[in-house]
């Protein structure tokens, strides 16, 4: 596996690891390039992630890759290793060493992707624990943030080939998904913060483009949005009633119901007058793209659900395969996932966030205006950021099963059902939240 992930990247790396290429894309700083290749790392991790879950990957490499050797323990009788390494090298079938189980068959199912996220989030905590405090261009840090990619990726794949040594009948992948459980949840939580925050920088800058100017066209762009989110939700609504609520699907109907009074309930809190009176620029743009969010988020649940016969039978997946649905859902997870982390860690994004202006770190007398928008001090915040992002793209790739799960319909499970469905609940909380706040603390603090 550490194979497949050099082989993949090692273009990639050449490619901005040259000095030529950096010159021929003036447009990419290093700060952006960093973030680019960041990404490239989790994408590559991810797609490794996804091909050890598919049935018969183990079988098929057994049969295609001459180098699915047997795994030699670190502790052991490392003469007997050696001694079956070499029987084997030279083709002798006399070996008097006990089998062992293959390296090709660890390196698939549930457990295996356990692994390769766990060397990866711990990649990601400890490069942000050692980007703590960086203040100016000039400290040694800087550069390893954003360079040194042949040396990352070599610890990346010595951190997730170390993995594979942690014995597979331990507590490891029990205490592993707890710990992802934890992180996907803080994970939802942050990118529900982006999504409306997303929202309401649009909403604020067509209002202000409108109040500027005498063109309706901001105001027609206002309406377009907001209506066009509305009119896919009710569709997308309709469409689960008739494809996911049949006779005997009760529990669907319910949670379809529960998230379309939620959706008319925050259109009509959005537009309140006490709301209006201290966030005059909250209104149904932002409510609007919620409620498309919670429609997605509904329509992967019901598509989660374990029960077929309350499903559409052109979502359903075959012989374990990934139907369209689940492919959708974990690309758009992973824009996500990569999204929230460079947009939340910008400057003007932890401005945003925290409301309080981050002016104190110094970027030296030569930085440029792009520069000075990579904040220093949010970079532990965005490696933190991709590690919660990579729980949750591990939760996703494994169903939210069992790390000693057998293969099963990609994304098919209860616990994925209302996993989603909690998740969607606590995103309306989150939204009502932002609208009451002002209306309620305006005394204690300036929400301006």
């Amino acid at each position: 596996m550490g194979a497949l992930l050099s082989v993949c990247g090692m273009g990639q790396l050449a490619c901005c690891a040259a000095s030529t290429a950096c010159s021929c894309l003036n447009c990419i700083t290093p700060a952006i390039g960093a973030r680019i290749m960041y990404s490239f790392m989790l994408l590559l991790v991810t797609i490794t992630g996804w091909i050890m879950t598919q049935p018969n990957v183990s079988n098929w490499l057994e049969s295609k890759v001459p180098f699915c050797w047997t795994k030699t323990p670190l502790v052991g009788d490392t003469l007997d290793s050696l001694k079956e390494a070499a029987n084997l090298f030279i083709g002798r079938e006399t070996s008097t060493v006990a089998p062992k189980e293959n390296i090709c068959k660890e390196v698939t199912g549930y457990l295996a992707v356990y692994r390769l996220m766990f060397a990866t989030f711990m990649f990601f905590v400890i490069f942000g624990l050692l980007m703590i405090r960086v203040r100016r261009s000039s400290d040694p840090r800087v550069a390893w943030h954003r360079g040194f990619w042949p040396i990352k990726f070599i610890i990346l794949i010595a951190g997730i080939v170390g993995t594979f040594y942690i014995p597979g009948d331990s507590s490891f992948g029990m205490v592993w998904k707890n710990f992802g459980f934890i992180g996907s949840f803080l994970y939802l939580l942050i990118q529900v913060c982006f999504l409306i925050l997303f929202a309401d920088e649009v909403a604020d800058e067509l209002v202000s483009r409108m109040e500027d100017s005498d063109s309706r066209g901001p105001l027609c762009l206002l309406v377009t949005i907001s209506l066009a989110n509305y009119i896919l939700s009710a569709i997308g609504i309709i469409l689960f009633y008739v494809y996911y609520g049949g006779s005997g699907c009760s529990l669907h109907k319910f949670l379809i119901s529960i998230n379309m009074i939620m959706i008319v309930s925050l259109s009509l809190v959005s537009i309140l007058p006490s709301v209006q009176e201290y966030n005059p620029k909250s209104g149904l743009l932002q409510a609007s793209t919620l409620a498309l969010y919670l429609t997605y988020m509904t329509w992967s649940a019901l598509n989660s659900s374990p029960q077929q016969e309350c499903k559409p039978t052109f979502w359903t997946a075959t012989n374990g395969s990934m139907d369209g649905q689940s492919f959708i859902s974990l690309l758009i997870c992973f824009v996500c996932v990569i999204y929230s982390s460079i947009r939340l860690t910008t400057k003007s994004g932890m401005e945003r966030i925290t409301g309080v202006s981050n002016d104190d770190h110094e970027t030296g007398g030569n930085a440029s205006g792009e520069e000075d928008r990579d904040n220093y001090s949010s970079w532990p915040a965005f490696y933190w950021i991709l590690a919660l992002g990579t729980l949750y793209l591990m939760m996703t790739i494994t169903n939210w099963f069992t790390p000693q799960e057998s293969y099963k319909h990609f994304g098919e499970s209860s616990s994925s059902l209302w996993i989603k469905m909690i998740s969607s609940w606590f995103s309306g909380l989150i939204y009502l939240w932002a609208l009451i706040a002002p209306v309620v603390l305006h005394e204690y603090r300036d929400f301006s």
